[in-house]
Parts: structure tokens; C-alpha cells; sequence
């Protein structure tokens, strides 16, 4: 599927058909290496329509799954396509939101609110000891060292250069050995 979309990326021309893409992407519908729902996401301009792939996990959680695919066709030929020829991406439902054709399955709920009973925390995170994880104290609680006392960290208590030789830049140039 990815070097489909990446050779329908390189031919895609305007009123030449661009939108029979979605026919091969509808096909990911049976795909079962996908885990969780189908997600698709195509929107653009009227030069350039951008297709994402997405696998739905639910609560909002999507996973990409190919490449964001750029094809040089105008975003309003798919969208035509669609309303035209819905059997073009069967067995998927179109809808459009905020500029954008987003294909799902036809039992997905776009925006459905889950069940957050069905969200459970388990036992292994629960402590039994509250004050095993203990928030950090306020920083009004840290104490630093007054400022008179300089901090030593026990590493370079010694200058480093105690006396360099100065040398003459003349001294340098001349080639002898003064």
C-alpha cells in the first residue's frame, strides 16, 4: 500500500482520476493486520490533496499507518467523487468536517463518547502505602547555604594555572634561542 500511494503520489494529475485511490485504500477495510478501527483523513486545497491513514484505537488514541500521501489533484475532485459515487469508497462512510473527508467504517461514531466505566486502574498501580510517593517539598521549604559561605564541590579546590611563563611574542619570531 505504501508504494502504491507513493507511485499514485508521483502520477496524480488533475481531472485524470485522482480520486480512484480511494477504492484501493477502501480495501484496507479487511486488512487484518490493522488493529483497531480505520481512520481516513483527506483534505487539501485546489492544488493539493493530502490523504492520512490511521489506525482508531478509541478515546482519541490514532496510530498512523502509512505515509502522509500528497497527491497533485484538487481537494474538491475527491470530495465530488464521493458525493457522486459513494460505492467508490464502500464499505466506508464519507463525512465532511471543517474542510476535511473523513472516512470510517460504517458502525465508528465520529466524536463518540466512550464508556469511562469501562476504563479501569489496575491493581498492580494501586499502593497500599500512601507515602511511598511523596510530593517534593515547597520551594519555600529548600534551604541553600547563606551566601557568605561559598559552596565547594570537592572536585577543583585548587587553582588550576598556578604561574604561567610569560612569553615575548618578539621572542617568537626571531628564531633564536633567547
Amino acid at each position: 500500500m505504501r508504494a502504491f500511494l507513493d507511485w499514485a503520489s508521483f502520477t496524480a494529475r488533475p481531472e485524470e482520476g485522482a480520486p480512484k485511490v480511494l477504492l484501493a485504500i477502501a480495501q484496507l477495510a479487511q486488512a487484518s493486520w490493522i488493529d483497531g478501527a480505520l481512520y481516513v483523513d483527506v483534505t487539501g486545497d485546489d492544488a493539493v490533496t493530502k490523504i492520512s491513514i490511521f489506525a482508531d484505537y478509541g478515546f482519541g488514541i490514532r496510530e498512523r499507518l502509512l505515509p502522509l500521501a500528497r497527491l497533485d489533484a484538487p481537494f474538491d475532485e475527491f470530495v465530488r467523487a464521493v458525493r457522486l459515487s459513494p460505492k467508490l469508497i464502500a464499505p466506508f462512510r464519507g463525512e465532511t468536517l471543517a474542510g476535511s473527508l473523513i472516512l470510517t467504517p460504517p458502525d465508528a461514531e465520529l466524536g463518540e463518547e466512550k464508556d469511562l466505566a469501562d476504563i479501569a486502574i489496575a491493581e498492580s498501580s494501586l499502593l497500599d502505602d500512601p507515602n511511598r510517593t511523596v510530593p517534593p517539598p515547597p520551594a519555600a521549604a529548600v534551604t541553600k547555604p547563606p551566601p557568605s559561605v561559598p559552596e565547594q564541590s570537592g572536585v577543583h579546590t585548587h587553582p588550576t594555572v598556578r604561574r604561567m611563563v610569560a612569553v615575548r611574542p618578539e621572542a617568537l619570531r626571531s628564531g633564536n634561542d633567547d
